[in-house]
């Protein structure tokens, strides 16, 4: 009997540790994380820390110049074909620690809020254009640069970009 419980009480403990390891991994990760695809993302850019990239409400990552020179850079380069005609494309990606970017992803939305399936081919030229921006300053924390997520949001109406935010 009394090897029954220590065999019973061993096999809990096993269980209890690997829920516990699972857990805490599972809670290291965030809503909105962007794992690297082998499919879609470009081998050049990588993260300079996979395991910690930041929110891009964290840190201070900007666009030197500001929103207004970030929206002339992209503007100047872009003439997108094949997007609908009216809706909002948000598009979120990796500004990594040496101001190169990558890991796009998108979404975008008709004016009634219903969401608009768009391949990868189809903003292919967008996603060089921001990949191309040369002007990003990384977030830093105790005077280290850092990964973060940077988000942009493209209004289009009659099929042309009207705003970016």
């Amino acid at each position: 009997m009394n090897n029954k419980l220590n065999l019973w009480l061993i096999c809990s403990f096993i269980v209890a540790a690997s829920i516990t390891v699972w857990i805490y991994f599972k809670l290291d990760e965030q809503v909105g994380d962007i794992a690297f695809n082998r499919k879609q993302d470009l081998l050049e850019f990588r993260p300079c820390n996979d395991d910690k990239i930041f929110q891009y409400y964290s840190l201070n990552t900007d666009y030197r110049g500001g929103k207004r020179a970030m929206k002339q850079d992209i503007l100047q380069n872009t003439q997108i074909k094949n997007l609908p005609k009216n809706g909002l494309l948000t598009i979120r990606y990796v500004v990594n620690c040496k101001g190169d970017s990558g890991y796009f992803r998108a979404k975008m939305i008709d004016p009634e809020l219903n969401e608009i399936d768009i391949s990868n081919k189809d903003l292919s030229e967008l996603y060089s254009v921001l990949a191309k921006l040369q002007k990003w300053q990384p977030g830093m924390i105790q005077n280290q640069m850092q990964d973060s997520y940077v988000q942009i949001t493209f209004k289009f109406y009659k099929g042309k970009i009207i705003d970016i935010f």
